[in-house]
């Protein structure tokens, strides 16, 4: 299981531009657009759930439509709290991460945020106790529209970063959406019960990156 209590004894990345960041929209590049950069175009069916200890891994698959190039969706896991964070919004809750790769081997990850709200239907099958044991995976045969997730003004933040958990991998596309999903109370004690102990990296320096935030008219 990661120690995320001793992060400071993960492997040296190789690389500075690291995930996640703290997303301030004064210092982002804005971008006026009239259609989001992120399309899902196929509804994700999900196949198998494995428990990884202080995380569970959704594998699946299903395509992505990502600022005009075709990636695949790999697998869905979360982070409790969230790991990126908003400049002026107190941290929230969860994250979800949909982990996608491109046919030339390019990963991006699509994340939304999550607070608590209404039931969530859609995503009712993802918050339930698996009880399986670390390494130990079931089956899992359920389907996700992620459109139907989506709000109108689906307004997003991209850099260039990393995976958050070592290898730390470089290179990876980053899609973070600024409006959070909502899930009940109730759903998201079922994690909170079962994960106890918090899986969200700490934030890393920005380092002169570039951040576009892309605004939906």
């Amino acid at each position: 299981m990661l120690d995320y209590q001793h992060q400071k004894d993960w492997p040296d990345f190789p690389s500075t531009w690291q995930s996640p960041i703290k997303f301030s929209l004064e210092k982002a590049k804005k971008v006026k657009l009239d259609e989001c950069e992120v399309k899902f175009t196929a509804t994700y069916e999900f196949s198998k759930v494995t428990a990884k200890g202080n995380n569970l891994q959704y594998d699946g698959k299903g395509q992505t439509l990502i600022s005009g190039r075709y990636f695949t969706f790999q697998q869905l896991h979360f982070h409790l709290p969230a790991e990126h964070l908003l400049e002026g919004t107190a941290a929230y809750p969860l994250e979800l991460h949909f982990v996608q790769k491109n046919e030339v081997g390019q990963l991006a990850v699509i994340a939304f945020f999550v607070e608590v709200g209404d039931y969530n239907e859609a995503l009712a099958p993802f918050f339930q106790h698996f009880k399986l044991q670390e390494g130990a995976g079931a089956d899992f045969k359920q389907h996700l529209d992620v459109n139907k997730l989506l709000t109108k003004k689906a307004n997003v933040y991209r850099y260039l970063g990393s995976l958050t958990t070592p290898p730390l991998l470089r290179g990876v596309e980053w899609w973070v959406f600024e409006q959070p999903l909502a899930v009940s109370k109730q759903q998201l004690q079922i994690l909170q019960k079962d994960f106890t102990r918090p899986n969200a990296r700490a934030v890393q320096p920005r380092n002169e990156r570039n951040i576009l935030y892309y605004d939906l008219q």
